[in-house]
């Protein structure tokens, strides 16, 4: 990092980091100042405060890359090589996954983060809040304010952050994948939570969404048991359930999705083809990877399995959209699929 930038970042930082609850909004004339030259790498902010915060939780780390305890919600913006502030790329949303209980934060957040900026998009890794002891942390709207006010504050500061604001989209993994759903899908739904946040006015909807290997069912049988029981609770209304099963909560409007889910996942691949489904019913816009192997929670590391080739396929999808070239697309505040190619599907 230049001097400039060293000298610069700290005070996003603190713009970010003294906002109160509710996310008020940062002065963004740091980020604006931000002009590496031309030949600058890809560089990233340090953590920065979403102004969420649900109990003084000292974050533990229970094994390498991977988190819990998150009592305040966070993100980690990362800015691909030649950013300029004056850009309007796309952004890219990223939820680890755990269970609700702990969070992949490297495997699934930062790594996917890198890859996002070496293919030119800003990734934002979100750290919600989640808890393996403290039972009412990662219950339900919990993770799911942490998501859209992620989504809120990218857009919100989108010409600072040198992105398009209607090219924002997330992706999640497992129960993070749970969470980019349920933001795809509940991105409109008044929550009481958010009645005295400063920019509840600003849209939540992602543009676009990436599900790798989720969950996305709350049926027994289906769903996964560790993931419904965090997000839940210890006994939820079947009203609750519904909520929380996105294929449930498909609209029109929900923005294209694509998924991946190899057969021989611990989380049930239907959960990927109840989705899938979903999609194709209201006319949503959906590409379905199924891989005969690879197990759960490869992120994006080659194991020399069929799933080490998702990677490509998301940037083809990616492009093909749109999503990575410098168009502006009006994808994000439009119907789903507005001017947009019909999705494909891989079996």
């Amino acid at each position: 990092m230049n001097m400039k930038l060293a000298f610069l970042l700290p005070a996003l930082l603190l713009a970010f980091a003294h906002a109160p609850a509710g996310g008020a909004p940062f002065d963004p004339s740091a980020l604006a100042a931000l002009q590496p030259p031309a030949e600058h790498g890809a560089f990233h902010s340090g953590w920065i405060s979403l102004g969420l915060k649900a109990a003084d939780l000292k974050e533990k780390q229970v094994s390498p890359g991977h988190i819990t305890d998150v009592g305040e919600a966070q993100i980690q913006l990362y800015f691909p090589a030649g950013w300029r502030p004056q850009d309007k790329r796309a952004a890219l949303c990223i939820f680890p996954g755990g269970g609700y209980a702990l969070q992949a934060i490297e495997k699934e957040g930062v790594r996917i983060a890198r890859w996002a900026a070496e293919h030119g998009m800003v990734g934002v890794v979100v750290k919600y809040r989640v808890s393996g002891e403290n039972n009412a942390i990662g219950m339900f709207p919990g993770p799911l304010l942490d998501a859209r006010q992620a989504l809120r504050v990218t857009r919100r500061h989108a010409s600072a952050l040198g992105v398009d604001p209607r090219r924002i989209g997330v992706i999640g993994f497992s129960a993070g994948g749970h969470l980019a759903a349920m933001a795809a899908t509940l991105w409109n739904r008044t929550l009481p939570e958010e009645e005295d946040n400063p920019l509840k006015n600003v849209s939540a909807r992602p543009d676009f969404s990436m599900l790798i290997y989720p969950v996305i069912t709350m049926a027994p049988g289906t769903t996964h048991g560790g993931t419904r029981s965090k997000i839940l609770g210890p006994d939820p209304t079947p009203a609750l359930a519904e909520l929380c099963s996105a294929e449930r909560q498909v609209t029109a409007q929900t923005p294209p999705v694509f998924l991946v889910h190899a057969l021989d996942d611990g989380v049930a691949s239907a959960n990927s083809r109840l989705m899938e489904q979903a999609c194709r019913e209201k006319g949503v816009p959906a590409s379905l990877h199924f891989y005969p192997a690879g197990g759960h929670g490869y992120g994006m590391e080659k194991r020399g399995q069929p799933t080490d080739e998702w990677p490509e396929a998301a940037e083809e999808w990616l492009s093909e959209r749109g999503i990575l070239s410098s168009r502006e697309t009006p994808c994000g505040n439009a119907p789903s699929g507005a001017g947009t190619a019909p999705g494909t599907r891989r079996e």
